[in-house]
């Protein structure tokens, strides 16, 4: 399977400007694939998604579900596709539903009653933890970065 998901991001706010402008320049994505379950089913979340995305570049909304049949379909074969969730769990669901991604950036995850913060714009809880430890026992490469010019630190360090 050659799929053109040149980069996958976890961000709790999906596509805002700097995703959207400086993410997608830096890794050529021509193609953004949003899976988020309740983004999909939300026709005022999916507008303010549609809205976000840099002219040129082409999006798509998915459930979980309809995501990885949709990237299984070949969504992602015809265009450089930037893969995009809010929450680790979705990249969790898509690697058991038989989606191969490799690297995945954590970009934020924000303030939520309980989670501590790690870093600037990464705030996690024990259920993120445990979801990051899935990942890792898949090994799946997890790193910290919030745009193209910071530093890229590996998440497992950042947690321990």
């Amino acid at each position: 399977m050659n799929m053109a998901i040149v980069f996958t991001r976890v961000d709790g706010r999906l596509i805002h400007g700097q995703v959207a402008v400086t993410w997608t320049r830096n890794v050529g994505a021509e193609k953004i694939i949003v899976i988020d379950d309740e983004t999909a089913g939300d026709e005022t979340q999916r507008m303010l998604v549609e809205l976000a995305v840099p002219v040129g570049v082409t999006v798509e909304i998915y459930n979980v579900e309809d995501g990885a049949t949709a990237i299984k379909e070949g969504a992602a074969d015809e265009q450089k596709t930037m893969l995009i969730t809010k929450k680790p769990d979705t990249i969790l669901s898509l690697l058991n539903l038989g989606i191969t991604i490799d690297p995945i950036n954590i970009g934020g995850m924000y303030h939520e009653s309980g989670k501590t913060k790690i870093e600037k714009a990464l705030f996690v809880d024990d259920h993120d933890r445990d979801i990051f430890k899935q990942l890792q026992e898949k090994d799946a490469t997890l790193f910290y970065q919030m745009a193209p010019m910071n530093k890229k630190q590996d998440l497992f360090s950042l947690l321990s």
